[in-house]
């Protein structure tokens, strides 16, 4: 099994879900984050209002699920799908190895948990 975790832009939170959905995954968490990538940080105003300076992170979101071997490159083509724009700051996606998943509720585990 692996965990992808999708590090992407919010106004593309909506779009990635319903693809990874569509994609196969049972399921998805998602986490408000802040970061600093290869996307320019936003201008903000200062505290009176009266000056801009340059925010020190951008907003993100994180959107990780966890599947099957076999499903992460249909589930990685359906991020990038969703989310590209062809411009810096388009998000990442990180793979890595799952040991092992427990369904606390019903005691599955690995494959059958999710």
């Amino acid at each position: 099994m692996k965990r992808l975790e999708a590090i992407i832009k919010n106004d593309r939170l909506s779009e990635t879900v319903s693809a990874v959905r569509e994609a196969g995954a049972k399921g998805v968490t998602v986490t408000s984050i802040k970061g600093q990538g290869s996307a320019a940080r936003p201008m903000i105003r200062s505290g009176r209002g009266t000056a801009q300076v340059q925010a020190e992170y951008n907003n993100m979101v994180s959107v990780m699920t966890v599947v099957e071997d076999s499903e992460v490159s249909k589930i990685i083509e359906a991020i990038s799908k969703a989310t590209y724009t062809g411009k810096n700051g388009d998000g990442i996606v990180v793979v890595t190895d799952v040991v092992q998943v427990v369904n606390i509720a019903s005691k599955a585990t690995d494959e059958s948990a999710l």
